[in-house]
C-alpha cells in the first residue's frame, strides 16, 4: 500500500495497531484508534471533597491532608485508605465528642494505625514529635479509635507478636553471634511474665546479654534495628538487669531458708526420739 498523494511508501511507527503514515511526505493517512473505557477510567480520590459533603467532613479531611503532608506519607495507599476509613466510618467518628474535639491528634492517630496494618512500623511519640503533639495525647486518641472502629466487628484471631519475636525479626541486623543471641532468648524467657513492652524488652534483653558478655555494641545501634529510641533500650535494661539480680537473690535466700527448715525438722525429730527413748525406758 502506497499514499495517495506522493505514491510513497507507508509505514507504521506505532506497530501494526497504530497510526499510518508516509514514509516521503509525512502524510497521516489513518490516525490511532482511541479506546474510550481508557478515557474514561479515572482513580477515586477519598481525601478529596465535593459540594455534596458535609462541613465536619470537609474538615476531617483537610486536617488528613495537613497531616499525612507534615507526616511526608505517600498518597497510596496510606493517606487514601486514611480517608476512605473517614467516609465509611464517618457516623462512628463523628458521634464521639472524644474524638472530635481534638481532630488533629486523632488523624494523627488514625495515620498511626493505618501505617501498622501495612506493616510500616512508625511509633506514636516519632509521629507526635513532628507534628508537635502530646504523645499522651495520641496514644489515648489511638486506643479510643482503636476500640470505636471495631464495634461490631469479630475479634482478628492473629496473636500479637512476643518479645522474642522481636528479638529473632531484628537481631540478625545486628550481630551473627548465635551465643548472644541465644543468652538474650534465656533472658526474655525468665522475665516473660513480668509485662512491659514487647520490643523494648527485646532491644533491652539484648543491650543486656551484650554487657555481660563484654560485646561492644551501642544502643543507638540496637535502637535503630529495633526501630525505638536508644533511652527506651537503656531503661529496659536496667530493669532486666535489676529483675535478674532480684531474682537471684530471692532464689539464694529460699535456698538457704530451705536448708534452715531441713535442719529445724531434723533437730525436731532427733529430740523426739530421745523423749520416745527415755519413755521407754
Amino acid at each position: 500500500m502506497n499514499c495517495y498523494k506522493c505514491d510513497g511508501a507507508i509505514v507504521y511507527p506505532e506497530g501494526l495497531s497504530g497510526e499510518k503514515i508516509c514514509n516521503k511526505c509525512g502524510l497521516v493517512i489513518d490516525e490511532t484508534p482511541i479506546f474510550k473505557s481508557f478515557t474514561q477510567w479515572a482513580p477515586e480520590w477519598y481525601s478529596n471533597w465535593n459540594e455534596q459533603d458535609s462541613e465536619t467532613l470537609k474538615e476531617w479531611l483537610t486536617t488528613l491532608r495537613a497531616v499525612s503532608c507534615q507526616l511526608n506519607i505517600p498518597n497510596f495507599p496510606y493517606r487514601e485508605e486514611a480517608a476512605r476509613t473517614i467516609r465509611i466510618q464517618n457516623h462512628l467518628l463523628f458521634r464521639q465528642q472524644k474524638l472530635s474535639k481534638n481532630k488533629r491528634a486523632t488523624v494523627a492517630a488514625l495515620m498511626h494505625l493505618i501505617l501498622k496494618e501495612y506493616d510500616k512500623m512508625r511509633s506514636i511519640k516519632e509521629i507526635s514529635k513532628e507534628l508537635s503533639l502530646d504523645s499522651r495525647s495520641v496514644m489515648k486518641q489511638s486506643w479510643i479509635l482503636n476500640k470505636t472502629l471495631n464495634q461490631g466487628k469479630e475479634q482478628l484471631k492473629t496473636q500479637r507478636k512476643s518479645a522474642l519475636d522481636y528479638l529473632h525479626e531484628n537481631a540478625g541486623k545486628i550481630t551473627q553471634n548465635k551465643e548472644l543471641i541465644v543468652d538474650a532468648e534465656n533472658t526474655l524467657l525468665k522475665i516473660m511474665r513480668s509485662g512491659g513492652n514487647p520490643i523494648g524488652l527485646a532491644a533491652g534483653s539484648l543491650y543486656n546479654s551484650c554487657k555481660k558478655k563484654n560485646i561492644k555494641i551501642s544502643k543507638e545501634k540496637i535502637g535503630k534495628a529495633f526501630h525505638t529510641s536508644d533511652r527506651t533500650v537503656y531503661i529496659n535494661e536496667a530493669r532486666i538487669r535489676k529483675f535478674t539480680a532480684t531474682t537471684v537473690a530471692n532464689s539464694w535466700v529460699s535456698c538457704e531458708n530451705s536448708k534452715t527448715s531441713i535442719f529445724f525438722n531434723y533437730s525436731i525429730s532427733n529430740s523426739q526420739r530421745e523423749k520416745l527413748l527415755i519413755c521407754e525406758e
